[in-house]
């Protein structure tokens, strides 16, 4: 069983994907959940990712096996919330390597003609990609607002534009609820899902949250329709078409962008920048996911990654599953915290 401090009335700090995922979980598991965030469910950082759902080729790792359940996860909550914004067109990846690599799981090497079936504007088809037809990708935006309202729809509280200022402990140190801008929030079990701003809301308890924050830029540009089909991957970029005219590109500079999406597709010569932002993901010190209680501090829980998106469905369904029903989820032991070592003071 998990500790049995976890229990009782939830807030939950942050309504990113994450955030939002474990508000609708539990809640629908029959806890009494608060939701909540400084802006809208899903304007933070959610809001600034490139968004591909893959669960193929993650052979290793502590999430491997929760990536590896990814798009099952996500049809799954599909079913839970009709018209969910997922659009399942796979996905293509190639480099400049002479040899294809080994197909991964869920992965089909293909050749130059198979490749222009799937992406026809391609100029120069590779002479070998990575085809991975139950990849996809999401509105991560339009997810997190669906979980939010489908956790208001199974009685949660959901308090946006409501920053919380600081996590309350009771006088043996437990957790107590959170104080916010619009006043107090009790609670026994507090979950800091908050992104880079989680390691902010640990310090003040005296807990370190071994997360930095990592650049990532997303340019959004305007494309003839129907240019980009797939989710397309390669060294210069990652793209994806986003509406009739508009692609978004996850890359490092948006002239290098530019220029290559224009040299990789016909008809791309009229493509133009439209927008840059300039996101702020949490990235854990080892890059993988913490997931878990905080064993100083009684009723304090994680749960902060990279790759937040890819994995939400996932890691909200298992941590209701920890703190509603106080199972442990064997399929987040690699993601504890407490593989850092201790992370904070004793109970003051």
């Amino acid at each position: 069983m998990l500790n049995s401090s976890l229990s009782g009335d939830l807030v939950v700090v942050g309504a990113g994907i994450v955030g939002a995922s474990v508000a609708y979980h539990a809640a629908r598991s029959g806890a009494t959940v608060t939701l909540v965030d400084a802006g809208r469910p899903g304007a933070g950082v959610t809001a600034d990712s490139f968004a591909w759902v893959g669960a193929s080729g993650v052979l290793s790792g502590p999430a491997a096996g929760l990536r590896a359940t990814a798009t099952a996860e996500y049809r799954r909550l599909g079913a839970e919330l009709p018209g969910l914004p997922v659009t399942w067109s796979g996905s293509l990846s190639w480099n400049r390597q002479q040899s294809a690599p080994d197909a991964g799981p869920g992965q089909t090497i293909v050749d130059a003609a198979t490749a222009a079936t799937l992406e026809p504007a391609l100029r120069r088809p590779p002479e070998w990609a990575v085809w991975v037809p139950d990849d996809g990708a999401v509105d991560a935006v339009g997810v997190a607002g669906r979980l939010a309202e489908g956790a208001r729809v199974h009685g949660a509280r959901v308090r946006p534009d409501t920053r919380v200022t600081e996590v309350h402990r009771d006088a043996a140190g437990r957790i107590a609820g959170v104080g916010t801008t619009a006043g107090p929030v009790s609670g026994t079990t507090v979950v800091l899902a908050a992104g880079v701003a989680t390691a902010a809301l640990g310090a003040s308890l005296g807990v370190r949250v071994p997360v930095e924050p990592s650049p990532c830029p997303l340019f959004r540009l305007r494309a003839p329709a129907g240019l980009v089909r797939t989710v397309v991957n390669t060294e210069d970029f990652d793209l994806r078409q986003v509406a009739p005219d508009r692609l978004i590109a996850a890359a490092d500079s948006p002239e290098r962008t530019l220029a290559a999406v224009r040299s990789t597709f016909h008809g791309a010569g009229s493509v133009e920048l439209l927008g840059t932002r300039i996101g702020v993901r949490p990235m854990p010190a080892d890059g993988e996911p913490i997931v878990g209680p905080v064993a100083e501090v009684p009723g304090l829980y994680l749960a902060v990654m990279h790759s937040a998106v890819t994995l939400a469905p996932a890691v909200g369904r298992l941590i209701a599953r920890e703190l509603v029903d106080g199972t442990v989820e064997p399929a987040l032991s690699g993601c504890r915290p407490d593989r850092f070592g201790a992370l904070g003071q004793p109970d003051r």
